[in-house]
């Protein structure tokens, strides 16, 4: 292919790729749409390589014509500062019923326009440059929550042929209707939060009128946490039981340790049959080596097929609201970072100053806030560059996050102004961590090419509640005072 191609060219699909055997058929077939410098990647000739078929595409049109008569696997598709046309391809592969697994490539455009991507379809965003692991990883991720939605999708066709058959049966037509309603409302309230604590309280609410359960536990790895639910209170001891369950599995060994599908487990007592619980586990996929868990009991009655049916439908949906919800944590945590030292920014260690400052005007609780300032930074720089003066930032972040308690937050409030928030914490313990701070500061030796250097900080400490401190500017202005003065 010409590497010049016009705006809306795409590369011709070989006849083969419709009317080629049966060993062909089977080869993913990805569409990569972007300018030509994008399409030259070489990550798409590695795709080749292990056996994929790649088309490429540089206009919107060419790619959905292509679309009408190949349904493609896996689309690629280059994002710019503008996002509007990615988000009317979203709406259009919509439109077509595309199920194909749509992976975003740009720069950077903040949690929200990224969360916008999510919600209109895409299954992931990659900021560019993205290294051919991290765009492989998302393909492979890609591709079985396709295959997990195809099967999805299959099965709603035959409940719809089923409905269809039992016409003449008002009343279990009416069941299943009811039941495809409640599916359909759980369904959209878990798609529709970024927020794990409010999927889980979606799950909870919804998947006891769908179907009839008394136990319901919740297992998401990375960090492993765990959500549990009972019909009454008389269920707590089986709460418990189900937590150290679910915590056991994750901890059990580092290796996948779940199967691919629904596991119907057996009650291990001496207990009649009747008297059993009927238990079920469903994994819920991330990825190859990431899986949460969904686990359901109930006293009375083992669960249909149909209900395993239902049960593995909203697993499905789970598994990808809570892939989104880390996405959307992972972005929110990277735009209250600073990016040299990895420190709260500005505006998120003002959100925290905020923050203490009306518990202490609220309840009297005492917290202190201590700036450090870097003592003649201006010539480190002069001397060894901004490439050395950014090495001396990154360590004096790291000795002050090392001197800090873990309900402490530090952030870089300047250029070489850090600031810290003690909650709980009066001025004369808040003066032995600050002489603390300084002292390990001026005894680290800080290497930069240049050679090793050593460094000095100024201090400056303000306590709440304080009546001449109403505002975050106010207590910044009294620390700030504090800090002149010990350079003075």
């Amino acid at each position: 292919m010409s590497s010049q191609a016009s705006p809306d060219h795409a590369d011709p699909i070989p006849a083969r790729a419709i009317t080629s055997p049966k060993e062909e058929d089977r080869r993913p077939r990805l569409f990569v749409a972007g300018h030509a410098a994008f399409q030259r990647k070489a990550v798409w000739t590695r795709l080749e390589a292990l056996g994929n078929h790649v088309c490429r595409f540089t206009g919107p049109a060419a790619l959905l014509a292509a679309i009408e008569s190949t349904s493609p696997d896996a689309i690629f598709c280059e994002v710019t500062a503008e996002p509007e046309p990615a988000f009317e391809l979203l709406n259009r592969l919509a439109a077509v019923q595309s199920d194909a697994c749509v992976i975003l490539m740009g720069p950077d455009l903040g949690a929200e326009q990224v969360a916008r991507c999510l919600r209109d379809g895409a299954f992931d965003y990659l900021t560019v440059p993205s290294p051919a692991t991290r765009v492989l990883d998302a393909l492979q991720k890609g591709l079985i929550n396709r295959q997990a939605f195809q099967s999805v999708r299959d099965l709603s066709g035959q409940l719809a042929q089923v409905n269809a058959s039992l016409a003449g049966e008002r009343d279990v037509l009416r069941q299943w209707n009811s039941k495809l309603s409640l599916l359909n409302h759980l369904t959209q309230a878990l798609a529709g939060s970024l927020n794990c604590e409010s999927i889980a309280r979606s799950l909870f609410n919804g998947l006891a009128g769908l179907v009839p359960v008394d136990v319901i536990g919740l297992g998401r790895p990375d960090p492993h946490h765990v959500w549990t639910w009972s019909r009454t209170a008389s269920c707590e001891a089986q709460e418990q039981r189900v937590r150290a369950h679910l915590l056991s599995r994750f901890h059990a060994q580092a290796a996948p340790i779940f199967q691919a599908q629904a596991e119907v487990l057996r009650w291990p007592s001496g207990l009649p049959a009747s008297e059993r619980p009927a238990q079920m586990t469903i994994p819920l996929t991330f990825s190859p080596n990431s899986q949460g868990l969904l686990y359901v009991e109930r006293q009375q009655g083992a669960f249909s097929e149909s209900e395993l049916q239902l049960l593995s439908m909203v697993g499905t949906s789970l598994s990808l609201a809570l892939h989104n919800a880390a996405i959307h944590q992972q972005m929110q945590e990277l735009a209250s970072r600073d990016g040299l030292t990895g420190l709260l920014n500005r505006r998120a260690f003002e959100a925290v100053l905020s923050r203490e400052l009306k518990a202490g005007m609220r309840y009297r609780a005492s917290a202190c806030l201590i700036l450090v300032d870097v003592d003649h930074f201006k010539q480190v720089n002069d001397l060894f560059g901004h490439v050395g003066g950014d090495r001396v930032l990154t360590e004096i972040a790291a000795v002050m996050q090392e001197a800090v308690r873990d309900t402490d937050s530090v952030g870089r409030y300047g250029g070489e102004e850090f600031g810290i928030v003690l909650p709980h914490t009066d001025l004369a313990r808040a003066a032995v961590l600050a002489e603390r701070l300084r002292d390990r500061i001026e005894r680290h030796t800080f290497g930069v090419d240049g050679g090793p250097v050593k460094i000095t900080v100024s201090v400056g400490i303000a306590q709440i509640p304080d009546k001449a401190i109403g505002s975050v500017p106010e207590w910044m202005a009294a620390a700030d005072a504090a800090l002149y003065e010990a350079k003075g």
